[in-house]
């Protein structure tokens, strides 16, 4: 796992999955056959399975060293956890994502701040973690950040809800255990974690995909890299920026969203870091005639 620089922060991504296929139509309901068969033409193959109409996905986390701490964006999807229908690709899994962050030289213990993206069951799964028949969070000295808004999203929702699968049974099971040993904090969607100068780790409103959704930079010095969450999922939606995914909170602010950050990046020296592409990950976001490109570094 390559370690990155920005500045004198070191960034490092932490993988749970990478290259799983899901169907096209699973995320993206507009995603026919055809998108496909175009899509396979414009994007390697490390992004479309050659031989269906499944796109290929990345699940990981990223671990930014900054001044001393520790600090995780995102958790993936956690072991040992019911997940139905339409995730129920997630059920019970059981990946060795503590021994990835072993391998990147860190024990949960040392991990001193959890960044949730936002609330959904990929990005917050390895809050907790199985314990004697209980759930318990997974990084016992960390402070987990999370947006109030999120929160007060999912508090109220109910399975049976459009979103219920992708929120409900994470909300119980990787949320609420982390506020009841006094771990989490709720925070406002725009939230500064440390900045002075020209260092800075910050969070910004990005809602659409929930509520509550974030984006987080990343600055330091020249550098400025740009933790995506779930603004973009794949890079179909470069090509068809109206591609939304399954049970959005809401697709019309989150396709606003997506377009404002890659307005943002385009043609600057800040780097992309989704949240779901395929190993070689990073990405810098270009102009073209047609709208946006990726350009992808070695991860």
């Amino acid at each position: 796992m390559k370690t990155r620089q920005i500045g004198s922060m070191e960034v490092q991504k932490v993988v749970e999955l990478d290259g799983m296929a899901l169907p096209a139509r699973l995320v993206f309901p507009g995603a026919n056959s055809d998108i496909v068969r175009q899509g396979r033409k414009m994007f390697d193959a490390r992004f479309i399975a050659p031989d269906s109409d499944s796109l290929l996905w990345s699940f990981h986390s990223y671990v930014v060293r900054s001044r001393g701490r520790n600090i995780l964006i995102d958790t993936c999807h956690g072991n040992d956890k019911n997940r139905p229908e339409p995730v129920a690709y997630a059920h019970m899994m059981n990946t060795d994502y503590l021994g990835n962050l072993g391998r990147a030289g860190l024990r949960p213990e040392d991990i001193d701040m959890v960044l949730c993206t936002h609330l959904h069951i990929d990005h917050v799964g390895w809050n907790t973690r199985l314990s004697d028949g209980k759930w318990v969070p997974t990084f016992p000295n960390a402070k987990y950040l999370m947006t109030r808004a999120d929160y007060e999203r999912f508090e109220h929702i109910s399975p049976d809800d459009q979103e219920g699968a992708i929120g409900y049974y994470s909300f119980h099971d990787s949320v609420l255990p982390v506020v009841a040993a006094g771990q989490a904090e709720l925070i406002e969607t725009d939230h500064v974690i440390e900045r002075e100068l020209d260092h800075g780790l910050w969070m910004e409103g990005a809602p659409g995909h929930t509520p509550g959704s974030v984006i987080i930079h990343a600055q330091d010095g020249h550098g400025h890299a740009l933790f995506a969450g779930d603004v973009i999922h794949h890079p179909l939606q470069m090509a068809w920026p109206s591609l939304h995914v399954a049970g959005e909170y809401d697709t019309g602010l989150g396709m606003r969203t997506r377009r404002r950050m890659f307005e943002s990046c385009a043609d600057t020296d800040t780097l992309l870091l989704p949240a779901h592409f395929p190993s070689p990950t990073a990405a810098r976001v270009i102009s073209t005639a047609e709208g946006f490109g990726l350009t992808f570094e070695e991860d």
